[in-house]
């Protein structure tokens, strides 16, 4: 089962140089390199490379519809965070308590809501070099890590303040745990004890049970899983019967050679004894996130707006579910890979098999299972939601471009992505980047025209609804960049969100609470730029004696001043 989780050193068909004895200090690098070892050093820069790239200029775009469902759920307070669960999102459930404790260590903005997303993009991507670095060797290892930070979902995931980037990294290190654990095994009958091994599959289950409870979808992973311990064992089995038919035959010329068929027999009982602790592993996750799952089940009316999969889907999975909608960088992606493919199956590389077997279930299985179950059952597919395959894509990228025997091709390439990602990027962090959000521009606009009243002027706001999403309203804006509407009157509401038990606030009709506007001098009205609330809201407050002011026209967002 060696084959699985290291590379043969000295295969006379790898083109690829084997990697070094990690027992061997290294006597190469700088003060980093002496300190974690080359082995580390390198997932430690990429992993740092990640999150300064996820992190650059993530506090120019507006925070969007998603990200502040986020914030209008961590903020609350544990028991209003639980009756809200017990009705809507308690698929997020975990992640709204994980961000719940990071606001209370550092305080809600738009930019600490993205930071956790940064930093686990580069965690995930260090996590990435380290597997790759087991399955083949160095020089892939940092080409799957450049290429993971560069891909346009990653970028994406990376600014995000949602748990895609979190779904990515859990991912990656659950299947660098399946891969170590796999390999402690086939190394117990000689210098690992059973403990150890498993304390491995412990820590395998242990790990699944947080990453669906983190992002329900991650099961897929460990079907995923599943195809990769049974591909090893029927491969296994199939090698037992060749060295069976070389014993044969060496037999028949007289021959001896019983250490080939023993090592086979090995074999074959090391990879089942891996495809059990696998086994045990996932039942025991599976019956623990069981409960989640069918309670889970139970909300699935907020995904509703998922359609079926039709013809249009090939290209989401081909394009935006790994490359947010960058052709140039998907077909140049897709091509690697498929090189990839021909390299792996020419075994090219040490670790041929045993790469495929890791990898591949980990991209295919997933989209597979989703798009399957949306065509057969219930529309569960989006291409965000495989978010979690970008380590997998990335890795067989690499492949190809690391067998290239030239240093300067192999960096040429890994340029081209940086050029192919760099419209993309630059595009994800202009300010209305997401979903065409202006938000921040309303909250800037409202604190810079306030900031000129005269001191004293008592002043209100009427929330009218917001773009896209029928069950908020432009409120959402004051959620979420709540500085710039300090000290306002907020007349209409009834009850907060907060204070139901979903994720939205209740309010009252304009008309039923008029004569709330009474000791007001300003009245704001924010609305969208489609349901238009502006003729019906002049007139009602002009039977108050409001007149309208002044008034701004920003992106889906329509902003208008009223005086007395």
């Amino acid at each position: 089962m060696a084959d699985l989780l290291r590379p043969r050193a000295g295969d006379a068909s790898s083109t690829v140089t084997a990697p070094p004895d990690p027992a061997r200090p290294s006597s190469d690098g700088g003060p980093l390199r002496r300190l974690l070892g080359r082995r580390h050093a390198d997932a430690v820069l990429i992993g740092l490379l990640g999150a300064l790239v996820s992190g650059a200029f993530l506090w120019v775009p507006s925070v969007w519809y998603d990200e502040a469902a986020t914030v209008v759920s961590a903020t609350r307070s544990w028991s209003q965070l639980w009756a809200m669960i017990q009705t809507v999102d308690l698929v997020h459930a975990a992640y709204y308590a994980a961000m719940h404790l990071w606001f209370d260590v550092f305080p809600y903005s738009p930019v600490s809501l993205r930071v956790p997303s940064a930093l686990v993009t580069g965690v995930a991507a260090g996590l990435t070099v380290a597997l790759t670095r087991i399955l083949v060797d160095r020089r892939t290892s940092i080409v799957a890590g450049l290429l993971f930070v560069l891909l346009p979902r990653v970028t994406w995931m990376g600014g995000e303040g949602r748990s895609y980037a979190l779904s990515a990294m859990l991912a990656v290190a659950l299947t660098l745990v399946l891969v170590v654990a796999a390999r402690r095994t086939s190394e117990s009958g000689a210098d690992r004890t059973h403990r150890s091994v498993v304390g491995w599959w412990v820590a395998y289950g242990v790990l699944a049970v947080v990453s669906a409870a983190f992002f329900l979808y991650l099961a897929l992973l460990v079907v995923g899983h599943a195809v990769t311990m049974l591909v090893r064992v029927l491969r296994d089995r199939h090698d037992q019967r060749l060295e069976r038919a070389r014993v044969d035959e060496w037999a028949r010329t007289g021959s001896v050679a019983v250490v080939p068929a023993a090592g086979a027999r090995l074999s074959v009982r090391s990879s089942r004894r891996a495809l059990l602790g696998w086994f045990v592993g996932a039942a025991v996750a599976g019956l623990a996130s069981l409960p989640l799952a069918w309670f889970i089940a139970s909300q699935n009316s907020q995904i509703s707006w998922i359609e079926r999969p039709t013809f249009g889907t090939v290209r989401s999975v081909l394009v935006t579910q790994w490359f947010y909608q960058n052709e140039s960088f998907a077909i140049f992606a897709l091509l690697c890979a498929g090189a990839s493919i021909v390299v792996l199956s020419l075994r090219l590389v040490p670790a041929a098999r045993g790469f495929a077997e890791v990898v591949l279930p980990w991209m295919i299985v997933p989209t597979v299972g989703l798009v399957v179950v949306s065509l057969v059952v219930s529309p569960l597919y989006s291409p965000r939601y495989l978010t979690f395959g970008t380590p997998a894509i990335a890795m067989t990228m690499a492949v190809a471009v690391a067998a290239i025997r030239w240093r300067r091709v192999v960096a040429a390439v890994v340029v081209v992505a940086l050029l192919l990602t760099a419209p993309t990027y630059v595009s994800q962090r202009q300010p209305e980047a997401k979903d065409s959000s202006a938000w921040n521009q309303v909250a800037a606009l409202i604190a810079r025209e306030r900031a000129d009243e005269p001191a004293g002027t008592e002043e209100g706001v009427v929330f009218g609804p917001v773009r896209r999403h029928p069950k908020a309203t432009s409120r959402i804006i004051q959620d979420t960049y709540p500085a710039a509407f300090e000290g306002m009157s907020d007349f209409t509401l009834e009850t907060p969100g907060a204070e139901t038990d979903g994720l939205w606030e209740v309010q009252h009709p304009l008309g039923d609470v008029l004569d709330r506007t009474d000791g007001l001098d300003v009245v704001w009205l924010v609305t969208s730029d489609r349901q238009d609330w502006r003729p019906r809201v002049t007139e009602q407050l002009a039977s108050k004696g409001f007149r309208l002011d002044d008034e701004w026209n920003l992106t889906r967002t329509n902003v208008l001043r009223y005086v007395r």
